[in-house]
């Protein structure tokens, strides 16, 4: 009977026989998820050498009730103990704890004991002890949960960034330190201490109004000098304006080419716009830019998205700092020094100085 082979959704390979119609993921993958969503599910460290030491027990790749070696693991907790290093209360312990999150489930005889019944070809025929099925059973909700976890972790970060930039910049606008002082003690105060995400978005709140106030007065004493500078500064002073601005911009293929050929060199033979933002992001990693171009991702439109990332790229070579320089490149934009479409002229003059490209799929 033919063998299949599948990739699942986290990247584990899923075999199986042609007309069963199930894939059961090897038991190795089936711990990574777990591992991957322990801090949703509460799992101690302890409590995950625990359980890899007693799927270390069992028979065979994977994890089946086909057979009760291939699920029951009946190695006794002195075994699992001299395994993991750790005292037999200890394993207990851990073993109930287990239980209690549902990853695994107790299958005792009557008088409590685990053990294993073989035949004379020395195969398992009926065993008692603990069934490690849950951890198939519930393999995509533990992958499921993980990614939900890994989304907020990165909301979270990116939060935590705009507020820090947010403070940055607005201590940039105050021309004494000490009329905001209690402010900054406190946003520094929270960043330290990991703090919920509704109190960080107050925090961003906060400082946003104070910065909106400082421009508000700066562009009532220009309105009555410069009437036609006063819609620009309006404009920058309402995030909803900026970011709709951003993303009216648009730039022909020809523009790209001319200006960052690196660049679309790279990104020539995506698929569609998904697998375009993709392999962006992975040139966005290989530069180092970290969660500020995530970040930055929420605001600018994908024309300007694609003119920063063409522009650092087309010039690595020369940059120490890639996120600093990134840093640096969006501020001047959001300041108004530096017009985004400057960056096709700009990259376009460099092109002869750095024309060559680079695989980012062998880094990725």
């Amino acid at each position: 009977m033919k063998t299949l082979q599948t990739l699942a959704p986290n990247g584990a390979t899923l075999s199986g026989t042609a007309g069963q119609g199930i894939c059961t993921p090897k038991k190795w993958m089936l711990l990574r998820a777990v591992e991957e969503a322990r801090e949703p599910l509460g799992v101690k460290s302890t409590t995950l050498n625990v359980l890899r030491a007693m799927i270390s027990f069992m028979s065979g790749d994977q994890i089946s009730a086909d057979q009760d070696d291939h699920h029951i693991c009946f190695a006794s907790n002195v075994a699992i103990a001299k395994r993991t290093h750790v005292s037999v209360q200890t394993v207990e312990r851990h073993i109930s704890a287990l239980v209690e999150l549902g990853l695994i489930r107790r299958v005792m005889s009557a008088n409590g004991k685990r053990w294993a019944r073989r035949n004379r070809q020395g195969r398992v025929v009926t065993a008692t002890g603990l069934s490690l099925m849950p951890l198939s059973e519930r393999h995509s909700e533990f992958i499921q949960e993980a990614q939900r976890h890994a989304d907020r972790v990165l909301e979270f970060t990116v939060l935590r960034d705009k507020v820090s930039a947010a403070l940055a910049r607005l201590r940039e606008l105050v021309a004494d330190d000490t009329a905001i002082s209690d402010l900054m003690a406190t946003v520094r105060n929270a960043l330290r201490r990991k703090p919920e995400a509704n109190v960080l978005g107050e925090l961003l709140a906060e400082i946003s109004v104070e910065i909106s106030q400082i421009k508000q007065a700066d562009t009532e004493n220009l309105r009555a000098n410069d009437h036609e500078n006063e819609g620009h500064k309006e404009d920058s002073l309402n995030p909803i304006v900026k970011k709709e601005k951003y993303s009216q911009i648009q730039v022909s293929p020809d523009q790209m080419e001319r200006s960052f050929p690196r660049l679309c060199s790279e990104l020539r033979l995506a698929r569609d716009q998904s697998h375009c933002d993709r392999l962006m992001d992975d040139i966005a990693e290989y530069l180092r830019f970290g969660q500020t171009w995530y970040a930055m991702k929420s605001t600018y439109g994908p024309a300007l998205r694609f003119m920063v990332l063409g522009y650092i790229f087309q010039r690595a070579e020369n940059i120490k700092s890639h996120q600093a320089y990134l840093i640096s490149l969006i501020s001047k934009i959001d300041r108004g020094d530096m017009q985004p479409t400057a960056l096709l002229a700009h990259g376009s003059k460099i092109r002869g100085s750095a024309g060559h490209t680079h695989d980012i799929s062998s880094r990725s």
